[in-house]
């Protein structure tokens, strides 16, 4: 069996220009509205990863959807009713030239390509996401947010990851006494109100929370949340 070094044939970043670039059309991945979100993502943050591709054909090995995202850009698309983008687009600070897109040229064959390329999209070499990790990196934006919309986790995608995942999506580590288990609860309160909660609502949730502070004669929130975990306990 011959051996080869790690990336002995992967070459360090280089720049190309996006019409210099071609796409497989062998490529089993299909995009479609998905490509625009990207394009929308990629404005509101930064170009992300370097397209993969052969050096010998520019033939694309992974990054298709960032290609057409890069091509809706240079079109110009709008952007929170902002129009953004356009022939003249930068997609780095460092890029030398508009249109111009990171890319790392690898040299292989084209079986070898198209193996990757398989490898790029293939399911079962990809893991399974953390409900806990998508939530606190969507507390971020809110449940509202255009970001996370076009990202794929839109309000309602976001409700049922709480929903099938349960208290445990928004739980913290806590100890036995009602006052360990008072902060658990807090916590897991703020992150629902956080996430959950528009302004208008969670000035009504205050409202309601400072009522029923009152009528229990309590003095702050963390006494409230005390009282409320005693009471379920009984």
């Amino acid at each position: 069996m011959t051996k080869t070094a790690p990336n002995a044939r992967a070459t360090a970043l280089d720049w190309a220009h996006v019409d210099d670039l071609r796409p497989n059309p062998r490529n089993p991945r299909r995009h479609g509205q998905e490509v625009m979100r990207l394009a929308r993502s990629i404005l509101r943050t930064a170009w992300g990863a370097p397209i993969v591709a052969q050096r010998s054909t520019k033939r694309i090995i992974g990054g298709h959807g960032r290609l057409e995202a890069a091509k809706e850009i240079l079109a110009g698309i709008e952007v929170d009713g902002e129009l953004r983008g356009g022939h003249e687009h930068l997609f780095d600070r460092h890029a030398p030239g508009p249109g111009m897109v990171p890319v790392r040229w690898v040299d292989v064959s084209d079986a070898e390509a198209d193996a990757m390329t398989l490898a790029d999209n293939a399911r079962a070499l990809q893991g399974v996401d953390d409900p806990l990790a998508i939530v606190e990196m969507a507390q971020q934006f809110g449940r509202e947010s255009e970001t996370m919309r076009d990202i794929g986790f839109d309000a309602e995608t976001l409700d049922a990851i709480v929903k099938s995942a349960g208290d445990a999506v928004l739980s913290t580590d806590t100890g036995n006494t009602p006052e360990d288990q008072a902060d658990g609860y807090a916590d897991r309160l703020i992150k629902r109100v956080t996430l959950f909660f528009d302004a208008e609502s969670y000035d009504r949730f205050i409202e309601s929370a400072d009522a029923l502070l009152k009528s229990r004669n309590l003095e702050d929130y963390t006494a409230l949340v005390v009282e409320l975990v005693n009471d379920a306990a009984r």
